[in-house]
């Protein structure tokens, strides 16, 4: 994986992130790098109870550094079959969906929701908000985070080179669009050496 800005394939996530699945892997510890699990500080205190969902799961990056909670129950979801299919968790809820597309999960379904390298695959983000304050029980939290990605990755696939389509959205715009599915939404900063790098997200319904 490059940042190299020359003319090259697009390809859509599903068969982007379908294409790069036995390598994702190889770059957790790069992408851990971004969060550095800042979203841990914002997890509720108890989660014995608690329903969760990871919408754009992939392999299980984020459940990884979860396993220590003992939540009720885990649902994993994500575009890409392939990368699914390698996610560890043995008592996970592995979904494929798509996420431009209504979820297949009951309305309030869920305590919690996890999306993570999300909002940037996504073009029409007030019908994804939509669909997500729909399968969120009402008092809880969605916590999510928005890279302020400058430039796309170039990914390796046998002999091919391709980037995965992205949408560069404002960050105000997001939370436009959350505060109209009527969620309440709390912007954290996240700032290293004087720059800003992306924001954590929390959404309260």
């Amino acid at each position: 994986m490059t940042y190299q800005s020359k003319h090259i394939l697009i390809k859509d996530p599903k068969d982007g992130y379908n294409a790069v699945a036995d390598q994702y892997g190889s770059f957790h510890e790069h992408l851990n790098d971004f969060d550095k699990w800042f979203f841990l500080r914002l997890l509720p205190r108890e989660t014995v109870n608690l329903d969760v969902i990871d919408l754009w799961a992939g392999d299980g990056r984020i459940y990884k550094q979860l396993q220590k909670y003992p939540f009720k129950s885990f649902t994993a979801c994500d575009i890409a079959e392939k990368l699914l299919k390698k996610h560890p968790g043995k008592n996970v809820i592995k979904t494929v969906c798509d996420l431009e597309s209504p979820l297949p999960f009951a309305d309030e379904s869920y305590d919690l929701a996890l999306c993570f390298f999300v909002l940037e695959h996504i073009e029409d983000v007030e019908s994804f908000f939509a669909e997500l304050y729909r399968i969120v029980k009402t008092w809880w939290t969605v916590i999510m985070w928005y890279f302020l990605q400058r430039r796309e990755f170039v990914w390796k696939a046998d002999k091919d080179q391709f980037k995965i389509s992205l949408y560069s959205h404002r960050i105000q715009d997001i939370q436009k669009a959350a505060e109209k599915a009527f969620f309440q939404v709390k912007l954290h900063d996240i700032v290293e050496k004087g720059f800003l790098l992306w924001w954590d997200i929390e959404l309260k319904k």
